[in-house]
């Protein structure tokens, strides 16, 4: 009988992932949606509040419709007035980004079990200004239990007056963590890397700030201890990211969530 019991436990454990790769990506995308929708529920806005490079800000997103709200940025100090910018954050277009993905299986992602879903000839685009950026593939990894978010991975090219450059950009969410007062399961540790994100013009004015931020380092030696320890905790964060870009065009941008409230914005 134990080594029967012993058995059973070894197809159950080989079987059960199994079964989660044979999920379809499809199947998986509108589970993602279903218990996303629901952790919105009862939401009108929220505010988050989050710390990137050394500056906190506070942005609130107000409800558009089922799936999708409006970002109001504020300016990062007390008392300042909000600015809205009309973006809107929309779950949907991320998962039509996604419609043609397949489910390549399980795998692990920062500890937690995670479907790997990709899609190719994605053939999404975006404007900015002078510059046209296509994305080509995107990777995602969904937990298998949240169905939220562990990873992204969108490659893709940009294309200016100038020519045309491979764009790569990474996030990785880790931290989760139940919403006080809601249904809502955010990441309150963020990671995004990017790499091709600027062209040879921004590139070039990157490098001349950084002879700046190379002078401006000269100064801070100069300075008394207590002063320049408050300037550096201030500025060196900024100062890193800089020379990162300017060294090849990429950064690496992590972002602390502070706090987030649910029904924040007044009317």
């Amino acid at each position: 009988m134990r080594k029967i019991q012993v058995y059973l436990l070894l197809i159950v454990s080989f079987l059960v992932p199994l079964a989660a790769q044979a999920q379809d990506a499809e199947s998986i995308l509108a589970k993602a949606r279903e218990l996303q929708i629901a952790r919105w529920d009862g939401i009108d806005s929220y505010t988050i509040e989050r710390s990137t490079a050394g500056t906190t800000i506070t942005v609130d997103y107000i409800r558009e419709d089922e799936t999708s709200f409006r970002v109001v940025p504020r300016l990062g100090m007390a008392g300042m007035s909000r600015s809205g910018d009309g973006t809107v954050v929309d779950f949907d277009e991320m998962q039509d980004i996604a419609r043609n993905a397949k489910n390549l299986g399980v795998e692990s992602v920062g500890g937690r079990k995670a479907f790997h879903l990709k899609s190719d000839d994605v053939d999404h685009v975006e404007e900015d200004g002078d510059q046209t950026i296509v994305f080509d593939t995107f990777d995602i990894w969904l937990d298998t239990t949240e169905y939220v978010p562990l990873k992204m991975i969108i490659h893709g090219t940009a294309t200016t007056p100038e020519g045309t450059r491979e764009i790569v950009m990474e996030k990785v969410d880790t931290d989760y963590r139940k919403v006080s007062g809601s249904n809502l399961y955010e990441a309150y540790h963020q990671v995004t890397t990017m790499s091709g994100v600027l062209d040879e013009k921004q590139q070039k004015q990157l490098q001349e700030a950084q002879v700046q931020m190379a002078e401006m380092e000269k100064q801070l030696a100069s300075m008394p201890e207590g002063q320049r320890q408050m300037v550096e905790n201030m500025m060196r964060p900024k100062i890193e990211m800089m020379k990162q870009m300017a060294a090849g065009g990429g950064m690496e941008i992590v972002t602390e969530i502070v706090d987030i409230k649910v029904n924040s914005v007044a009317d």
